[in-house]
């Protein structure tokens, strides 16, 4: 596989020197990563430390996905007229660094004769309707990418509700996942103050849009629900049994999103000792009432592996990107290029490495290990306006005297009004997320800091 060339590129926005790995070959098999860069746009892009500019790397660029039979060649026009090569020298120096990673039996005839891509975007057009992706769904995803923008355009709130009023039929489901997906990918940038203005925009659009009324609406039916279930755990107190939980459960019976709701917030206490009890329960039960005891808890069985098979694959994925860090002569690119993969998650499993390397003793992998946790730690911070580190500190905090100290002691060093901009933006990404325990701190904080407005 042809390894990224490792660089130095000056910001395009303020000067700044940013260490870049330029890829000139994306191969879909020997490197997956290239492909998910690619078509998020980000392959060959570095956001400056400095000021936050994204700055893209126009670079001859192969893709290669030997599944499909798909071989593309991009040639910037501006780096064959700078070069003063001809375009077909270019892709063949290309295709000479594919080929030498790949053995000789395993040439194919297309490998001879690449595609072209006139443009970057024409080359990610290809390689998502390679994957079945149709022109027709790119083009709509593009119109509502292009929505998003003109909504958030708008400059006072009557254009805004206008503009709501007249694109009402478009702003549907897919509409809606597209804004939350834009939304998370931005605050992982550390782009505050867009998150900010699209979560102002989806408030709107939650209060006057067709769907956005009907998916307000189920969103606060979830809530409640959850808040309902709580409450009915709050009440069996820090001494209830497992008798207690089969019960309320059992009250769940005609009940899915409760049941749901009930397995989600407690699913520790759904061990094997429960469902042998579970079971002893039902065979001292009345003969007419077994059957629906039953069908109680073979639900909670079914929710309980699909919950435990999506935490698995959530942790599978951390601990191989783990495993990549430690292995990679670069951690600092591969950190910089999955930020996204960088959460609690990670940092969890990363911990538990560390405990268990200091437990055998083993020095070398603890230092690795700790190192990097610090990158990891400054990547995070670095892509944090103050404000959000500041918020982020508050949440942190291990009680609500601690939190109010926190604040009383630095709020001063911050605009209120933007503080609470940058609440409401994380609070409409720990929303999405289904953070309802982080969104109860976040309603205790950004209340004592609005209290300071007054």
């Amino acid at each position: 596989m042809s390894q990224p060339n490792q660089t130095t590129i000056r910001c395009q926005q303020c000067g700044t020197p940013v260490q870049a790995q330029i890829r000139t070959v994306a191969d879909a098999q020997a490197d997956p990563q290239s492909k998910q860069l690619l078509l998020a746009g980000r392959l060959n892009a570095f956001q400056c430390p400095k000021c936050g500019f994204v700055n893209q790397v126009l670079t001859p660029l192969l893709y290669h996905d030997s599944a499909k039979s798909l071989l593309i060649a991009f040639i910037p026009m501006e780096v064959s007229m700078q070069s003063g090569k001809p375009e077909e020298k270019i892709v063949g120096d290309l295709l000479n660094d594919l080929t030498r990673s790949i053995p000789k039996e395993q040439f194919r005839s297309y490998m001879f004769s690449p595609k072209r891509a006139l443009t970057m975007n024409g080359l990610i057009e290809q390689v998502m309707e390679a994957d079945g992706v149709t022109k027709e769904m790119m083009d709509a995803q593009k119109a509502r990418v292009e929505l998003i923008r003109v909504l958030m355009a708008a400059t006072t709130e009557e254009e805004l509700l206008g503009m709501i009023q007249s694109n009402d039929a478009n702003l549907d489901l897919a509409f809606f996942q597209t804004l939350a997906l834009m939304t998370q990918r931005l605050y992982s940038e550390g782009r505050q103050e867009i998150v900010a203005g699209l979560m102002a925009v989806q408030n709107v659009l939650l209060q006057h849009s067709t769907y956005g009324k009907t998916l307000a609406s189920q969103q606060n039916e979830q809530e409640e629900i959850v808040r309902t279930v709580a409450d009915a755990i709050s009440v069996l107190g820090e001494n209830a049994t497992r008798a207690d939980l089969i019960n309320l459960a059992l009250t769940y019976a005609d009940d899915q999103p409760r049941l749901e709701a009930l397995v989600g917030l407690v699913r520790p206490a759904f061990d094997y000792q429960f469902f042998m009890e579970f079971t002893q329960t039902i065979s001292q039960a009345p003969a007419n009432q077994r059957a629906a005891m039953e069908k109680v808890r073979d639900a909670i069985q079914s929710l309980i592996e699909v919950m435990d098979s999506e935490q698995q694959a959530v942790l599978q994925e951390s601990a191989q990107f783990l495993q990549m860090l430690v292995n990679s002569p670069d951690p600092d690119a591969m950190i910089e290029e999955n930020i996204d993969a960088v959460d609690n998650t990670l940092m969890s499993i990363l911990s538990a490495n560390i405990q268990e390397a200091q437990r055998r003793q083993d020095t070398a992998m603890l230092g690795t290990l700790q190192t990097i946790y610090q990158k990891l730690v400054t990547a995070l911070q670095s892509r944090m306006t103050p404000e959000l580190q500041f918020v982020n500190a508050l949440l942190s905090a291990e009680n609500v005297t601690t939190m109010q100290q926190l604040l009383d002691d630095n709020a001063v060093a911050f605009d209120i009004q933007v503080l609470l901009d940058t609440c409401d933006a994380v609070g409409g990404v720990l929303q999405q997320q289904g953070q309802a325990e982080a969104l109860q701190r976040l309603a205790t904080i950004r209340a004592a800091i609005e209290a300071r407005l007054n």
